[in-house]
């Protein structure tokens, strides 16, 4: 999967660097909100679905070809979770960086009113404060990968629904319930945001 991931990076990449004389360049803010659920590979962790917010910067290279283009982000996100098996509350905070693949449907004379856009591509997420506590240890950064769909309103507003899914841990448990590996616990995150683009 790693590899995967590696090469959809560099593709995107490649596709963004080599079409650059022929690319729109649009920026944007971006702000929203998440629901986070913490998937564990052993059901010892009991935890709930808890909301966060992510507010930054994004950008978006329209290529040559019709409706295809690159979106990514830089965002700060917050996102908490409810531990019961320890009453534990974690709360982490990241520099998100999701890189998508964005592809708008062209609908002839509605176009320039709405255009509605499918999204996936990896996210990549980097911790700014340590979260750990009691005996959840969390990773320092981890993957995912996001399939999201939205619209664009008036060329200049953007609403994106996106489902996140875990690719790389975000913690460990390592309590006393645990006989010998740790449990290992996923994110998977709906985030929904809106953007203005300039």
């Amino acid at each position: 999967m790693r590899k995967t991931i590696q090469i959809a990076v560099i593709a995107a990449i490649v596709i963004a660097a080599s079409s650059t004389s022929h690319a729109q360049v649009r920026f944007g803010v971006k702000a929203g909100l998440t629901l986070n659920e913490l998937k564990w590979d052993k059901e010892i962790v009991n935890k709930d679905n808890r909301a966060g917010f992510t507010a930054g910067l994004m950008m978006e290279i329209g290529l040559p070809v019709v409706g295809l283009g690159i979106d990514v982000s830089a965002l700060y996100a917050h996102r908490e979770d409810d531990m019961y098996l320890e009453d534990v509350k974690l709360k982490r905070d990241y520099l998100d960086i999701p890189l998508n693949v964005k592809y708008k449907i062209q609908i002839p004379v509605l176009s320039k009113i709405i255009s509605p856009f499918v999204t996936t591509g990896p996210d990549f997420a980097l911790m700014l404060s340590d979260a750990d506590e009691g005996n959840f240890k969390t990773r320092k950064w981890n993957t995912s990968w996001n399939v999201g769909f939205g619209a664009e309103l008036f060329r200049k507003l953007q609403i994106h629904a996106n489902y996140g899914i875990g690719i790389t841990k975000a913690f460990e448990y390592v309590g006393k319930e645990v006989d010998s590996e740790p449990v290992k616990g996923k994110d998977k995150m709906w985030t929904i945001t809106a953007a203005y683009m300039f």
